[in-house]
């Protein structure tokens, strides 16, 4: 009997020793199988993720276009008819504007149509500025020179081409006449702008190098838009200006100048042939460019109508695929630039606003009320049309 019960005892406890067994490997199984759900989960979320930002790079990027990236401004229906009247008048050139391939003229030509522009000029433009990535240095400019002008004989009564060059080419004149007997109208230069000169070419304006090529500019009547920060360049400029009393620049931006309307008014005083444009470029430099001729719209407006027959109308957005920069954003910051020559008083649309930089929004109130120049007919035509038919023809 006692052998017997020792039995049953033995057996029951190896019966609950092996159950026991069991309800382990069930609740290890159970949890490796929890684990494993867990992960995948886990990776699934992570390839959504990864999926999700590699399609919204390429559609920033400008290879996704959905259908509101081609729709106009909503400024655009808001225009009133006198107003439409008034610049149809004016036959519109944006004399300062980029544009990276063929893909951009469709929704362009829709902008010019929007914003009655009648002919815009294309400026050759390297990879860097597209995409202002210093790792690619001053590149590509050869081919985006062959783009613009192949784009200028395709839609001859819509664009006009400017080539440019690199200083530290010793080809660049040839390149010159090479693009110029392809169908360039001027020359586009870079080397006048800080970061350029910082970070690619080290050669001073009046390197002996440039001096062919402003002397064949100024024999031939080849017009140089010229990017020139009068405040590190001052010397440098005048001495070309000097040497070459008849080549005619086109110095944007105000000149860089903007800030001292006394100085720019001695350098267009000085040099007959010397030009500008109300362009500003970036929205922080827009944005802080009409909060300056707003909070001095008195001297603006005497500088704008003294200079009348020296000043050009440009954008200078620098129009890719990006996505951000579509057709509606293209259409208000031109819409903008309008304003601020037509107006007494205007506001800048949320579009703008949202391109600045964090640090440049944060200091930006988006409901300012800008003081715009309000400038007569006779000013505007000259400065929308007149002054850059006369420098680069019909």
């Amino acid at each position: 009997m006692i052998l017997v019960a020792y039995s049953e005892c033995s057996t029951g406890k190896l019966e609950r020793m092996a159950q026991k067994q069991v309800n382990i490997k069930t609740k290890t199984a159970t949890k490796v199988k929890k684990i494993k759900k867990s992960d995948l989960w886990f990776y699934i979320i992570i390839i959504i993720l990864l999926v999700t930002m590699f399609l919204w790079y390429i559609r920033q990027m400008g290879y996704l276009p959905l259908w509101t990236d081609n729709q106009s401004s909503a400024l655009i229906a808001e225009i009133d008819p006198v107003t439409t009247e008034r610049r149809a008048a004016f036959k519109i050139i944006n004399a300062h504007e980029h544009v990276q391939s063929f893909s951009n003229i469709a929704p362009l030509l829709k902008v010019m149509e929007d914003c009655q522009m009648e002919k815009m000029i294309l400026l050759g433009t390297s990879k860097f500025t597209f995409y202002l990535n210093p790792k690619y240095g001053f590149s590509e400019y050869d081919k985006n020179n062959e783009e613009i002008i192949n784009i200028s004989k395709k839609y001859p009564d819509k664009f006009i081409a400017l080539c440019t060059i690199d200083p530290r080419d010793e080809d660049k004149l040839e390149k010159i006449k090479k693009f110029i007997a392809a169908g360039a109208k001027g020359l586009k230069l870079y080397n006048g702008h800080a970061y350029f000169y910082d970070n690619f070419f080290h050669l001073s304006l009046d390197d002996p190098g440039m001096m062919e090529v402003y002397q064949y500019c100024e024999e031939q009547g080849v017009p140089i838009l010229y990017h020139i920060n009068s405040d590190r360049f001052l010397g440098q400029m005048e001495r070309i200006l000097q040497a070459f009393p008849d080549l005619v620049v086109i110095a944007p931006h105000f000149i860089l100048t903007s800030k001292n309307l006394t100085l720019l008014s001695r350098l267009l005083d000085t040099y007959p042939n010397l030009y500008t444009d109300i362009s500003f470029g970036h929205p922080d430099f827009q944005v802080a460019g009409f909060k300056r001729i707003s909070y001095n719209v008195v001297a603006f407006r005497e500088f704008m109508q003294k200079y009348r027959d020296r000043i050009n109308f440009g954008t200078d957005i620098v129009i890719t695929s990006y996505r951000a920069k579509s057709r509606s954003y293209i259409d208000d910051i031109t819409l903008s630039y309008f304003d601020m020559l037509e107006k007494e008083e205007f506001t800048l649309p949320d579009s703008i606003y949202k391109m600045m930089s964090k640090n440049a929004r944060e200091q930006t109130d988006p409901n300012t009320v800008y003081r715009g120049l309000n400038l007569d007919d006779e000013s505007l035509r000259m400065i929308y049309h007149d002054n850059t038919e006369r420098i680069f023809g019909k």
